[in-house]
């Protein structure tokens, strides 16, 4: 082969080599184009969301300015866990929200969205146990609640029975629907308490029997029997020093000396 012909093939594929370069560099440039204002978009809503699960206050015009892509996230050919995740967690603040009217047509409306949205999260990661929570809550709203819905609540315990911000929430909803528990979600909900008590979860446990588990304290308090005696007395202190009358298992009251 002649040294004229060998530069000639040499040159082509050079040109072939820089060719492929920049056809990939534009690419890339469209692709960031195109896509990174939607990874921004969900970087902040998956932000929000976790403002949103820790309890920090939104206001439903701020939450709804979150969800512009709501429908190309949940129709995408592909799962996208922590965008849907992050909605679905907006939605439910957005549904419990409360309304200036009694507007039950709006009401509904948040349910449903919340709804569907959790269950598209669900449906791309089945393993979340605050969703199945929420997905309980969501029904425990309706006016058409049925026993079967009491399923949602017993994969919340399935894939989170130990994990301790979720059984705070748990454990308070559970008790303001207590009445309408089977034996066996009773008992869950009893051993929970004791298990947030026994964890250091004192505040929490307090706002829960002073509120919607007072009516069951007779229940609850002699199961703390079985808690460390460092943690009992914690809780006990706190219950005192707001002037409730009650036995705490093992732990003297201090106005009975």
């Amino acid at each position: 082969m002649s040294k004229k012909l060998t530069n000639l093939l040499s040159a082509h594929y050079i040109f072939i080599g820089r060719s492929f370069v920049v056809i990939l560099g534009c690419i890339a440039i469209v692709w960031g184009i195109i896509v990174l204002p939607v990874f921004w978009q969900e970087s902040s809503t998956e932000r929000i969301a976790g403002l949103v699960i820790a309890g920090d206050p939104f206001k439903p015009e701020i939450l709804a300015r979150q969800l512009p892509n709501k429908g190309s996230i949940e129709s995408a050919a592909y799962c996208r866990p922590a965008a849907l995740r992050s909605i679905a967690v907006i939605r439910l603040r957005i549904a419990d929200e409360p309304l200036s009217t009694n507007n039950q047509e709006i009401i509904d409306t948040r349910l449903r969205e919340a709804s569907n949205s959790v269950q598209d999260s669900l449906s791309c990661s089945p393993a979340d146990p605050y969703l199945w929570l929420a997905l309980y809550w969501l029904a425990s709203r309706r006016s058409d609640f049925k026993q079967d819905d009491l399923k949602y609540l017993r994969l919340s315990y399935q894939f989170g029975p130990n994990e301790g911000w979720i059984a705070s929430k748990r454990n308070r909803l559970i008790f303001e629907s207590f009445d309408r528990l089977p034996p066996d979600l009773a008992n869950e909900a009893l051993d929970e308490f004791v298990k947030l008590v026994d964890s250091s979860f004192y505040p929490d446990a307090f706002v829960i029997l002073t509120g919607p588990a007072w009516r069951m304290r007779d229940l609850i308090l002699p199961r703390l029997k079985n808690v460390a005696e460092r943690h009992r007395k914690e809780f006990a202190k706190a219950l005192y020093a707001k002037g409730y009358d009650v036995v705490v298992p093992g732990v003297e009251h201090p106005d009975r000396h």
